[in-house]
Parts: C-alpha cells; sequence; structure tokens
C-alpha cells in the first residue's frame, strides 16, 4: 500500500496495455492472446508494428460501428462523400490512344471502375487497407482485378528488407500459401508489372507495413458516445412507468385494510375515478432522467470524436451552436483534412489506371512512349505512355468566388508596384499571374491567354471550356 504522504503521481499518456495493444512498446514487451507468448517480435515487420489481434478487432469494431452507430456512419460517409461523391472520379489522358486503353479498362463490365468508387473507398476506410488481386490478359493485356479481404493476409514480405518496397502478400491456400508479387516499376522495363495491389495508407511510422482502419483512434471515444445516449433513452424509458406513494393514516392494520378494499396494488386505470376518505394521501413520484448532464457528456464526447476524425462538429451534430462566421472558421482544416484523404485516394486510382496502361504497352497494344499535348502550353512531348493519365476527384468545397476576386485584385495590384519599382519583371510578374489564376481560379491556364488584348467573352468561354473538358469523354465518363 502507498504511504499517505506519498504525493500522488500524475496520470501517464497510456497505461502498460494500452501500450502493448497499439505496439509502442519498440517491441520490447508483449503477449499473445492466442499462445500467451511474450517478448516476441515477428520476423520481418518494424519494432513499433500494431499486433495482429489489434488490427483485427479495430477491424471488427469499426465495420460494426459503422453498421450500427450513427456517428461512425456519419464520419465515413461524409469522408467518402466529399473524396469520390457529387461529381464522381474521372480520369483524364492527354493522348488519344492511351485514352481509348484507358476508357476500356475503367468502362469494362467486370470492372465498373467509376462506378465502385464509393463502396471502395469506404471499404479501405474500414479495413484500413486495400488488396487487388491484378487479372492480366497474357496476350491482350486486359486488366480487371478482384478485391480480396485484407484479413485473409497471412503476411506481407518485404524487398532488401525496406518497409517502403513491399514485394509480396502471402494468403493462405488450400495446401500451400499463395504468394502474389505486389505491382511495382520494373528497372529495365519501366513498366508496372505484378499479380496484386496493396496499399495501407494509415500507417503511424514509415518503418509500419501494415495499415490500421481510419476509425482506430476513435473507436472508444463512439462507443462512449452511444452508451451515454443509449442509458438516457433507457432511463427516460422508465421514468415514463409513474409510481404513485400512497399515504394511509394509522396501523398496519389500516393499510391492509386499504389494499384489501381497493382488491389489489394496481395503478387506477387512465380515466377512471380513485374515491378514498382523509385518511389517505396519493402523491406521484417522478424522477430526474439526468438528460441535462448526460447532453453536456455527449457534447464533451463528441467534440473529442470530431477532432480524432478531423472533421468539424457542426458537420456530425448539433449545427444549431454555430454561426455561419464559426462553420466558414472552421471549413478551412476541414478541407484540408478531407484533400489529403482524397489525394491519397486518386493516386491509388491513378497507379490503378497506369498499370492497366503499362499492361497494353507490354502487350503491344500501345507504344512505350507517346505524344502528349500540354494544355498549359499547349506544347507536344514525348512521354512514358502511362504518365498521360491522371485520375481527377471532385472539388471538396466550392471557393469563395468573393475572397478569390479580392486576393486576386490585391496580388494584381502587388505585381504592377514590384514591376513600377524595378523589384519585379514582366515576365517574373506574368509566371506569378499564371500561377495565381490556376491555384484559386481552379483552372489551368492555356496559351491562349497570353495576348493582353484578349476579349472577356473570349476569356469566359476559356474557363466554360476547360470546366466541361473536365467532364467529356476525353477526360473521362461524365
Amino acid at each position: 500500500m502507498k504511504p499517505w504522504l506519498v504525493p500522488a503521481r500524475r496520470a501517464t499518456e497510456a497505461i502498460a496495455d494500452q501500450v502493448v495493444s497499439s505496439g509502442g512498446a519498440l517491441g520490447a514487451y508483449g503477449r499473445d492472446p492466442i499462445d500467451g507468448d511474450t517478448g516476441w517480435k515477428r520476423v520481418g515487420t518494424g519494432t513499433r508494428d500494431v499486433p495482429y489481434w489489434t488490427r483485427e478487432k479495430a477491424r471488427t469494431y469499426s465495420v460494426t460501428a459503422y453498421r450500427s452507430n450513427p456517428m461512425a456512419t456519419a464520419v465515413i460517409d461524409t469522408y467518402t462523400a466529399f473524396c469520390v461523391g457529387d461529381s464522381g472520379v474521372k480520369w483524364q489522358a492527354t493522348n488519344p490512344q492511351v485514352a481509348e486503353v484507358v476508357r476500356e479498362f475503367w468502362d469494362d463490365p467486370a470492372n465498373r471502375l467509376g462506378e465502385i468508387q464509393e463502396i471502395s473507398l469506404r471499404s479501405q476506410l474500414l479495413m484500413g487497407e486495400k488488396l487487388y488481386e491484378m487479372l492480366v490478359g497474357q496476350s491482350s493485356g486486359v486488366v480487371r482485378f478482384a478485391p480480396i479481404d485484407p484479413t485473409h493476409i497471412k503476411d506481407v514480405r518485404l524487398r532488401a528488407g525496406n518497409p517502403l518496397w513491399p514485394s509480396q502478400v502471402v494468403l493462405p491456400g488450400a495446401e500451400d500459401d499463395r504468394r502474389l508479387a505486389i505491382v511495382q516499376v520494373d528497372d529495365e522495363t519501366g513498366l508496372r508489372s505484378g499479380e496484386a495491389m496493396f496499399w495501407a495508407p494509415w500507417r503511424t511510422l514509415d518503418t509500419d507495413i501494415r495499415g490500421m482502419p481510419f476509425m482506430t483512434p476513435i473507436l472508444d471515444w463512439l462507443d462512449s458516445y452511444d452508451t451515454v445516449l443509449s442509458n438516457l433513452i433507457d432511463r427516460t424509458a422508465l421514468a415514463r412507468y409513474m409510481v404513485w406513494d400512497v399515504e394511509v393514516k394509522g396501523s398496519q392494520t389500516e393499510v391492509d385494510a386499504f389494499i384489501e378494499g381497493r382488491g389489489g396494488l394496481h395503478v387506477p386505470p387512465s380515466g377512471s375515478v380513485e374515491v378514498h376518505n382523509d385518511a389517505v394521501t396519493w402523491k406521484p413520484q417522478t424522477v430526474s432522467t439526468g438528460a441535462m448532464e448526460d447532453a453536456a457528456a455527449n457534447r464533451s464526447v463528441l467534440t473529442n470524436i470530431a477532432s480524432g476524425a478531423g472533421l468539424a462538429k457542426t458537420w456530425l451534430a448539433e449545427p444549431e451552436d454555430a454561426n455561419r462566421a464559426t462553420s466558414l472558421t472552421m471549413a478551412e482544416p476541414v478541407r484540408r483534412r478531407v484533400g489529403g484523404i482524397q489525394k491519397t485516394w486518386l493516386a491509388q486510382q491513378t497507379e490503378l489506371v497506369r498499370f492497366a496502361v503499362d499492361r497494353a504497352v507490354a502487350a503491344g497494344r500501345l507504344p512505350a512512349k507517346v505524344e502528349a499535348t500540354d494544355p498549359r502550353t499547349g506544347e507536344v512531348t514525348q512521354i512514358p505512355a502511362s504518365q498521360a493519365v491522371i485520375v481527377t476527384g471532385p472539388e471538396i468545397a466550392a471557393s469563395d468566388s468573393q475572397l478569390t476576386a479580392q486576393v486576386l485584385l490585391n496580388l494584381s495590384t502587388g505585381l504592377e508596384k514590384l514591376q513600377q519599382i524595378g523589384a519585379l519583371s514582366p515576365e517574373a510578374a506574368a509566371t506569378a499571374a499564371r500561377k495565381a489564376w490556376e491555384d484559386y481560379v481552379g483552372v489551368p491556364y492555356t496559351a491562349e491567354l497570353d495576348s493582353p488584348a484578349a476579349n472577356p467573352d473570349d476569356l469566359a468561354a476559356a474557363v466554360e471550356e476547360a470546366n466541361q473538358r473536365n467532364l467529356r469523354v476525353v477526360g473521362g465518363k461524365a
């Protein structure tokens, strides 16, 4: 027992069990819940990898929470809607031959890549990893794929022991383990080849090999939010059953006689009349549901959930507590967080499409290098076929037109002053103006806009054409 005079120690960030289960113990200690082994570390893993039972537990709870917890559903669906929803995910190609191959792969009835974006991203958010087995035609180079549950992954092997170079995924087989080579660029041919696409985007360290579900940090808080709300509902239901306190003057004999005269201890039926003398007093008993206390507790829990999920609290619940100014102020960090997730997803989809292009090159359907037209300058260059395609997603949030106009006005004034004092050359000012145009207007700057005598109607037409170009078949299916 600790002596009374010893001051209490400040609570640490995590207890020992949390350190073990999160893999933060540098592999020095841990206990396998299956066979009880302690102080072990799997060969080929990082020193701070999350134990497999923690990862599978997080996956189980993530899927369960999405299916049964409305707040978990809101978190995942919000990210999914902003990253791939609305106008959807599309591809763009700067070469017509490459565009034909990409269109074939994207719209293949067996792939339907544009239609499955929502459920594919949702699955990766909930599972933390994505594994596609790539099915390639030997002679045609046509690519199809089949998703595999990451839970089935037995091991991930590395090339040269580098955790940034996963080379194989090991899957259990009927007799022997299956080993699928992870897609990577061949150093000799410059083409992507392999049997599987494996992504684990939400890793803590660059030495980690496996990924964790996106909702891992907030799973306990989601459960606490659900518990508080469920308890409140249960107490509210119990409080509806009214209890009567009946006082009968006299001894127990009078009490027994009163009960016998009434025919029992039943509650008077609704709408009935209960007749008694002044020796009997009826008082209804009510209890507090604790709604005020539970509401305050849930607001605090929700704040932690929203911050952990990277979303504004008003996006998940309680929008009445924030005005427009507050919501706009909170929107920018959220936009950047959601934009980061979208960037990761679009990079994966781009790699998937470029694999299909490289397989077409290997089959002889495309040349290794093609002519590509730069949409900004109109310059024609020779590039590898796979580099002629990119994948784009919907805009995270509409830009504030008034803010954009003010920024461009201030920038133009500043550039003009810098030119007048000789601190900036006309060429440098033109470069800065083009960059500002693309960043704030969101439309690539083309060579046709260089003329200082450009007609405003022509300028408007160029912006409209650029917007439509993102939706035409040349850039993907609308």
